[in-house]
């Protein structure tokens, strides 16, 4: 695999997560959500964390 490519990836992943992450931290600021949807939300936006975490580790490890 070519490493410059997959480094694109995890970039634009790292992008992508962070428009998912913006929308639940939106929501739980800003949305009266019922109970059910906040448990959700806060989910969605934990969730969210972990994938960015995940593609930092990646990127940390292609460093060396």
């Amino acid at each position: 695999m070519d490493e410059q490519q997959f480094r694109k990836w995890l970039h634009e992943l790292n992008n992508h997560v962070a428009v998912v992450l913006n929308n639940a931290e939106m929501m739980l600021e800003v949305e009266k959500l019922s109970p059910r949807g906040l448990e959700r939300t806060k989910q969605i936006e934990a969730k969210a964390l972990e994938i960015r975490q995940l593609t930092r580790l990646m990127a940390d490890h292609l460093r060396g």
